[in-house]
Parts: structure tokens; sequence; C-alpha cells
């Protein structure tokens, strides 16, 4: 089992290839432009991983500013960044220790990816207060969370399976009392007895509960969606939790 830090260092070799970096990049641009008003200049994304979420709203016209607590995918993140042309600054910070320097400076926070569902319990209410500081008066955050709701009911261990030219990228949960374990298993077709597996632990925040701490940190409006696309939030069936909230 890794520290949430080193299973993403492990990761970060071949994280883009997983997620098949170019197409989410294209998909993500369109999703985020969503909640891109013509007042809003200036974000924060909040764990950043190899760089999707940052390029896309670099490329949407923002200045960003992107955290990340592995120093492996910051690196990453940097060289997509250069690769697209986006004048992108990027920190190794997680959320709970980005300086007070970066307080009220952005229009709005992103963090995606399911980057909360990282923290730990008793870190939570730290991070989500930490959000709030770093936006400016009548600033936005916009989190993208799994729906822990449905997971948690169904119980289905596997959550996806990709493959990438002779690559099999298999990632899948153990469920425990309070927490998940959360696998990626990685082979080569041609060498299924050299595989690598790494595990790290990831906490299952429902809607009620972020509603809750987003409200207690200070957040006013909070609105809560299926998707990017805004579709309606159903705890039963929606693949995702997105909270959007207005300082």
């Amino acid at each position: 089992m890794k520290s949430n830090n080193n299973f993403y260092n492990s990761a970060s070799i071949y994280y883009d290839k997983m997620i098949d970096f170019e197409s989410a990049l294209q998909k993500r641009k369109i999703l985020l432009s969503n909640f891109i008003e013509n007042k809003i200049k200036s974000v924060a994304d909040v764990g950043c991983g190899t760089g999707v979420d940052s390029i896309s709203l670099s490329q949407l016209g923002l200045n960003v500013n992107s955290f990340d607590p592995s120093l492996e995918m910051i690196n990453a993140a940097q060289t997509n960044s250069e690769k697209h042309n986006c004048k992108i600054m990027f920190y190794n910070f997680a959320a709970n220790n980005i300086p007070k320097s970066f307080y009220n400076k952005f229009d709005l926070v992103v963090s995606l990816g399911n980057t909360l569902a990282n923290i730990p319990f008793g870190m939570i209410e730290k991070s989500v207060v930490k959000l709030f500081r770093l936006l400016k008066k009548d600033g936005r955050v916009l989190i993208q969370i799994l729906n822990y709701e449905k997971i948690l009911e169904d119980k289905e261990r596997i959550v996806n399976i990709t493959k990438k030219d002779i690559e099999y990228f298999i990632r899948f949960y153990d469920f425990n009392k309070k927490d998940i374990t959360f696998n990626i298993l990685k082979f080569n077709t041609d060498q299924t007895t050299k595989k690598e597996l790494i595990s790290t632990k990831i906490f299952p925040y429902t809607s009620k509960e972020l509603k809750k701490v987003f409200k207690e940190a200070g957040f006013k409006k909070i609105e809560l969606f299926g998707g990017l696309d805004k579709k309606p939030f159903d705890a039963k069936t929606s693949n995702d939790l997105i909270l959007f909230a207005h300082k």
C-alpha cells in the first residue's frame, strides 16, 4: 500500500496513456466551457495531475495556476503544458498546504479528477476552507468526484479496463469498513507475468457530506450536478458528483 503521494508519483509514468490524454483534453475543454463566464479571468487548479484541466482552462483563455502534492505529476503537467504552448504556473502543494500568498487571487477554483476523494477524513474541512480562501470576493469553486453513494451501494469492484497498444490498465476497488482501496494493475499482453500493481486509500465522500463541509467553510449558493454537462445529480444513477459553489 502506497501513500497517496507515492501512488501518483508511480502512476505519473503511464497516467497520460491510461486516460488517453489528448482525447480527454478535447472533451474537458468543451465541458469546462459550461462554467466559464466572461468575468472569470484567473483560476486555480487544485490537484492538477498531469495537467489536462489546467491546459483546457488555459486554452479557454484563463490565467492558470496549478497545484498538486505529487512532484512527478507536476513535472508531467509542466511538460504537457509546454507541448501545448500554454503558460501555466505549477506548484508542488497539496490543497491544505497552499501558501497564504495565494489567498484572494482567483475568480475560480477547480478541483476535478476525484481529487477531494484522495483527502483523508480528518483533513477535508481544512482543505475546503483553503479553497474558500483562494477565491476573490464572489469567486466560485468547481468540484468533481465520483458518486460514492452509487459506488458503495453497487459494490462494483472494476472501475475501468483500458488497453493501449500492448498494455492493459485495470483500475479496481477493495471495499473496507470506512474507506476504499484504489488499485491500478498494469501489464503487457506479451509478458503477463511481468505486472505492476499499485494501491492507495481513497475516501468516499457523499453529496450530503460534501455539501455540509462547503457550507460550513462559508460557501453560499451550492449546486449539485451529475456531470460537467450540468445534468441533474441522482444519488442512485449518476456516475459523477459535481459541486459548484459561490463564495
